[in-house]
């Protein structure tokens, strides 16, 4: 189990900027090639879903932040139920299963705390992982909205009452309410997770159907190695998850002397492949200094993806900035090996 350091300062104030790097000069950086697929939105403010083909690959949609409040496992195995780690949302257990009792009050006495949780989407589906694990002993959470919410819209509480296997069933309200909305999720294995917003209690359409995508690109809160190897930080990130619920494996080639042309199907056969969803995570890119607050990619860094279509593929990143120099418009390669 990897060690952690909490910044509580960190986890309590919201967070909407996602890099306390300065802005660079507006100058674009030189392609290492001619063969790119460049994202035409910025991961700082959009979560991006791609599919891969033999001969392209295309962007299927993309979403604003802040649009859901939680997540539920739906298409596969398992009960996950995950906060807004886009925005930095986070959750903690109260110390009661008395749903009224939870109020304004309860907010401001927990406010300081160092239990308040939050989501990395690469462990969503690691159940000692996500900020409501313990969701089924009936114990309220209070749950904070993250970023993009009003200070006054921002803290809700939430108690689950009961699950099936095809259904999730909880109440929940906003903390100076004096009335409570008990709301049933039913799963669907058209989609990897059922997502729900708490403004005017709606189901949204967020990631596409289970089948339509491979790649998102998005911002989140999550774990970041220090210089401390093995010690870990609540950081703000930029990066790549795979659709591990579709069927898509991927194996790291971090080797600096093997290049990018010299991979091959049978090399790609060989490997050891992982379905953990953050396998390609945010390291495909070197964190700037504060002297030099450029992103490099990682030129060591290739990935190699083996998707639901029996097809091999490899993948590596050539730049974070657009033409006009704005960062966070990614550009990336991605060649079908055969």
């Amino acid at each position: 189990m990897k060690k952690t350091i909490t910044i509580i300062s960190v986890l309590l104030i919201s967070l909407s900027l996602f890099s306390c790097f300065p802005e660079i000069d507006t100058v674009p950086l030189e392609k290492t090639t001619q063969q790119v697929f460049s994202s035409q939105h910025s991961i700082y403010n959009s979560v991006t879903f791609f599919k891969i083909y033999e001969n392209t690959t295309q962007e299927v949609v993309s979403k604003e932040l802040g649009n859901w409040d939680m997540a539920f496992q739906s298409a596969q195995a398992g009960d996950n139920v995950l906060v807004n780690y886009t925005v930095s949302a986070r959750a903690i257990k109260t110390g009661t299963n008395d749903f009224s009792s939870v109020d304004k009050k309860t907010v401001e006495d927990l406010f300081d705390s160092d239990q308040w949780k939050f989501n990395d989407p690469a462990y969503a589906n690691v159940k000692d992982s996500i900020a409501l694990k313990d969701w089924e002993n009936k114990e309220v959470y209070l749950l904070y909205r993250g970023s993009t919410s009003l200070p006054q819209e921002a803290y809700y509480k939430i108690q689950f009452i009961s699950k099936t296997p095809e259904t999730y069933t909880f109440r929940y309200a906003h903390v100076e309410s004096n009335s409570e909305i008990v709301k049933t999720i039913t799963r669907t294995n058209a989609l990897a997770n059922v997502y729900l917003s708490f403004e005017n209690n709606q189901l949204v359409e967020f990631e596409p159907n289970i089948k339509d995508w491979d790649l998102y690109f998005t911002p989140y809160f999550g774990w970041y190695e220090t210089l401390e190897e093995g010690v870990y930080s609540p950081y703000s990130l930029t990066g790549v998850m795979i659709n591990n619920e579709g069927g898509v494996r991927v194996a790291q080639v971090f080797d600096e002397n093997i290049e990018f042309e010299d991979i091959d199907l049978n090399m790609a056969k060989g490997l050891n492949y992982t379905d953990w969803k953050g396998t390609i995570g945010s390291t495909w890119k070197k964190i700037p200094s504060i002297e030099n607050p450029v992103y490099h990619m990682d030129t060591a860094k290739k990935y190699i993806l083996k998707l639901a279509d029996g097809n091999y593929y490899k993948l590596r990143f050539l730049d974070f900035y657009n033409d006009k120099g704005e960062k966070g418009y990614t550009s990336f390669e991605i060649l079908v090996l055969n």
